[in-house]
Order: structure tokens, then C-alpha cells, then sequence
């Protein structure tokens, strides 16, 4: 009888035990991010011809700065810094990339680079907008953009007119290089003053 009472104690102990909750750790890292400077893309779209025809470009190397820790996602982009090299421009036409590097660029004040900054983001860790000042031929302007983030990247998107940087001249040197080249159906050269610009890059978990 004795040893029947302790079993039946036993089991009971058991099967509270197995019934328990395992307490939660306590685990105080928090995790931040970081957007990977070495993974940044930049990519754009010009137009010529009255049909708005689209040339494709990229810059190959993009210089990163002042990449910091973030509570968010969205916060990871949140005041760094960037400067573009007008020489890494590359449109798979070496003619046209000579075209653009000095007839273009070539004209503008101090831009051998292309500089900004990421500010003011509203949004959340899929999409918002934000807005960055940008630095070309010797002006700054606001540019604003929009973001999603998917796959542990941020995608960003905008579109730029060259003219609130002072760009006539340098467009007037464009025109006259690619006037042929840049006529439609309808015998009208036209060259876009506004350039979409596409840009990724990842975010990493610290």
C-alpha cells in the first residue's frame, strides 16, 4: 500500500512537471541594422525622341559614409551619406558614355562627383518615402523618393530634372552633340530633362 501511495505521488509529480511552461529566457539583445555599403546598385533611365524612348546607364562604383546602427529597417538609410564618381558611368556604348562624361557632365561645375545625404524618412519596414539632398554641379536640392523593403533589401525610386541643378547648359551641350541621334519618327530631336533613377541595397541584421 505504502509503495502504491508513492508511486501514484511519483506520477503526479511527473506529470506537473511535463506540464509546465518553460520560462522564457531573458534575453536582452536587441536586434539593429545596417545597410551593407559594398551591396549598394545604381541604376538609371534617360529619354530621347518625342516618343520618350528610354537609354539605360548605371554607375559602377558608389563611395558610402557614415553607415550607423538602427532601431528599423528604414531607419538603417536614415542620414548617410554618398558620392557618386561621374567617371563609373557606363551605358554599354563607350561612345555614349564619352558623350555623357564630358559633354554633359564635362560642362557642370565640380562634378566629379555626384554627392548626398538620406534624410526624413515616413514610412515603415515594407515602404514610405523620404528625401535626400543631392549635390550636382555645384547646387543642392531636395530630392525626394520613395522605398520598399522585401528580401532584407530597400529598394529606392525617384525621378530628377536636371534643371533644378542648373543643367541647361549642360544639356544645351548634349543636345547639340546627339541632335541627329536623338530624333523621332517625326523628325523632332528632343532630349528629357527628367532621369529616373532606381537604387537597392541590403540591410543587415546586427
Amino acid at each position: 500500500m505504502r509503495l502504491t501511495k508513492i508511486g501514484i505521488l511519483v506520477m503526479s509529480v511527473a506529470l506537473f512537471s511535463c506540464g509546465e511552461e518553460k520560462a522564457p529566457e531573458n534575453n536582452n539583445e536587441e536586434i539593429m541594422y545596417q545597410i551593407d555599403a559594398e551591396s549598394v546598385s545604381l541604376n538609371w533611365t534617360a529619354y530621347k525622341t518625342t516618343e520618350k524612348k528610354g537609354v539605360n546607364g548605371e554607375f559602377g562604383k558608389i563611395n558610402v559614409e557614415n553607415t550607423s546602427l538602427a532601431e528599423s529597417p528604414e531607419g538603417a538609410i536614415d542620414d548617410v551619406s554618398f558620392s557618386v564618381p561621374v567617371s563609373s558611368l557606363f551605358t554599354n556604348d563607350a561612345i555614349r558614355d564619352n558623350k555623357l562624361i564630358n559633354l554633359f557632365f564635362g560642362v557642370m561645375d565640380n562634378t566629379e562627383f555626384i554627392k548626398g545625404t538620406f534624410h526624413a524618412l515616413e514610412g515603415d519596414a515594407e515602404s514610405g518615402k523620404g528625401v535626400m539632398d543631392l549635390t550636382m554641379n555645384g547646387k543642392t536640392c531636395d530630392l525626394p523618393y520613395d522605398y520598399t523593403i522585401a528580401r532584407d533589401s530597400m529598394f529606392i525610386s525617384t525621378t530628377m530634372n536636371i534643371m533644378e541643378w542648373n543643367g541647361k547648359e549642360a544639356m544645351d551641350s548634349l543636345n547639340a552633340a546627339c541632335y541627329d541621334l536623338h530624333k523621332g519618327a517625326d523628325g523632332v530631336s528632343k532630349t528629357w530633362t527628367e532621369v529616373d533613377i532606381k537604387a537597392s541595397v541590403a540591410i543587415e541584421k546586427k
